[in-house]
This record gives C-alpha cells, sequence and structure tokens, in this order.
C-alpha cells in the first residue's frame, strides 16, 4: 500500500476510522465527541423535511418544540425510535443509516428543541 493517499475530508473522526481499519482497530466516537456542525447536518439530511428545520412542525406527532412525547423524552427513548422507527406511522427506522453515536447525538439534538426539558445528563 504503499504510495496509496486517501483523501480525507477535515474530519478527524473519518481519519480516525479508517487509520483503525487500517490498523485493523476499532474506532469509536462518542455521541458527546461529534461536532455540533456534523449533528445539525445529519437533523438537516434525515429530519428536517418532516419534522421541519426547528423542530416546531405544525402535525403535533412530529413537533419537537411542543412538550408532547409520544414515546418518551428521554435519550434512550428518542434513539430507539430514531433506531427502529415507529410501526404504523411515517418515522422509518434509521439503524442501518445511522452510527450509535449518530443516533445518539441527533437524540441529544432533537431534545434541545423542546425547553422545558433539562439537558440530557452526559455517560
Amino acid at each position: 500500500m504503499r504510495g496509496a493517499v486517501i483523501r480525507c475530508g477535515p474530519n478527524m473522526n473519518t481519519r480516525a476510522t479508517i487509520l483503525g481499519v487500517l490498523l485493523g482497530a476499532t474506532a469509536t466516537v462518542s455521541a458527546a465527541e461529534l461536532p455540533a456542525a456534523e449533528v445539525q447536518e445529519l437533523y438537516r439530511k434525515k429530519c428536517s423535511t418532516c419534522h421541519m428545520p426547528d423542530g416546531n412542525s405544525p402535525l403535533e406527532p412530529l413537533n419537537f418544540a411542543d412538550s408532547k412525547w409520544t414515546h418518551g423524552s428521554e435519550a434512550a427513548a428518542i434513539s430507539k425510535v430514531i433506531a427502529e422507527g415507529v410501526p404504523g406511522s411515517a418515522m422509518l427506522p434509521f439503524k442501518a443509516q445511522l452510527t450509535p453515536e449518530q443516533t445518539e447525538a441527533l437524540a441529544a439534538y432533537v431534545r434541545s428543541f423542546d425547553k422545558s426539558l433539562k439537558p440530557a445528563k452526559k455517560k
């Protein structure tokens, strides 16, 4: 592999993951370490179409800002909904599209739209 060049974006997490793969190790990043810009971009790409950019959807079941949480307001409950979806609803599972760290980071971000909630405790 001498002389091979792997081009990555400015995201050090990507570089760490590639290095880990090349070395036969696994590199992990906790949800708390994901850059805010990365989480916001994930939300924009995966969530904002239905939930609105500010989380204040006019449809109550899709609204994160109205303090009404059908499946629970705890980060773990929100992570479960993001990963597994909600059968019989428009909420599809994202487990195959997101890492657990991305799911946890999105759950924390989604909670931040509801100003009545206290921030989730860090692990």
